[in-house]
């Protein structure tokens, strides 16, 4: 049940919206002094509300998105969710395990300063490569096409080494999951190489959580984002919908769940040298003309290794 707090004011929604604002603004041509001065607003509340900064009174929305040439469905959408409670839970429908092109997801990932995942399912969709994540979304049912490129490649764009905020972005990842090879190995020995070097670099900080770490109880993929200007949003990946959460009690609860990762999970540097060590593994296994690692330098670099 969700606990009362009339007083809440949903951060991740008004930041969503801003967004958006920003979006539609930009496609018509306006400068937001162009929007001050249709609107009759200051330059600054403006900009606090396209950041997320400010609760608009009623009808401010509406007068925006028609200033603004806002289309239809756009109106539609956005006054909506502009009506839905203020209360620190947000849900958003998304295709089958492919939460990405989710407005607050992109938004999360692309301005949150760290964040800290862990997917008891899958290696975290932020650090998968571009063959894994074929895989991933061909197992999930989705068919090649103009979408299923659109999808790679929205995956792609978002992962926190192409990043400018400055992390850390700490992963959590199942040794059941780096062992498992549904791609074949030479895909296995990508990701796994893919991974040991982003766990050279500083701003990233990959951990191997033991097969016989009691965690099958943390059954739902999760990160919990951090910013400077913003509190912090909770997201919860389920098959077809995301959650967000905000109340203090919903963060608690999976910053223990957090704590508990890093206690049974392996080091930092214990987990590099299983990556590379396994890595070498699967190259010995491997057919002659399989056994080229490819250079993972430039994700590194971006990392700042």
């Amino acid at each position: 049940m969700k606990p009362a707090n009339s007083q809440y004011v949903s951060s991740a929604k008004r930041r969503e919206i801003g967004a958006e604002l920003q979006r539609i603004r930009t496609r018509a041509g306006y400068l937001v002094k162009d929007m001050s001065h249709m609107l009759d607003w200051p330059t600054s509340s403006v900009s606090r509300l396209e950041h997320g900064k400010w609760k608009a009174p009623d009808g401010k929305i509406a007068l925006y998105l028609a200033r603004a040439r806002a289309t239809t469905a756009e109106f539609d959408r956005l006054l909506t969710l502009d009506r839905a409670a203020d209360d620190g839970y947000q849900a958003r429908p998304h295709p089958r395990e492919v939460p990405d092109g989710l407005i607050l997801v992109s938004l999360l990932d692309a301005e949150s300063m760290s964040c800290t995942t862990y997917d008891p399912r899958d290696i975290p969709r932020q650090i998968q490569t571009e063959a894994h994540i074929r895989l991933t979304l061909r197992r999930h049912g989705h068919q090649d096409g103009p979408e299923f490129e659109a999808g790679v490649q929205n995956r792609l764009r978002w992962q926190p080494h192409n990043s400018l905020q400055r992390g850390p972005f700490t992963f959590y990842i199942p040794e059941k999951v780096l062992l498992a090879h549904p791609g074949g190995l030479a895909v296995a020995r990508d990701q796994l190489a893919h991974l040991a070097v982003l766990a050279a670099a500083p701003r990233c900080r990959i951990h191997l959580v033991p097969a016989d770490a009691p965690v099958d109880d943390i059954s739902i993929a999760f990160t919990v984002y951090q910013h400077d200007e913003h509190p912090p949003v909770l997201h919860l990946q389920h098959p077809t919908f995301s959650t967000f959460l905000e109340q203090p009690h919903d963060l608690a609860y999976y910053e223990t769940q957090t704590a508990r990762l890093a206690k049974l999970s392996l080091s930092h540097w214990e987990t590099t040298e299983w990556l590379i060590r396994t890595v070498a593994d699967i190259e010995h296994r491997l057919e002659p003309d399989q056994a080229r690692i490819p250079d993972h330098r430039d994700s590194a670099a971006r990392f700042g290794a």
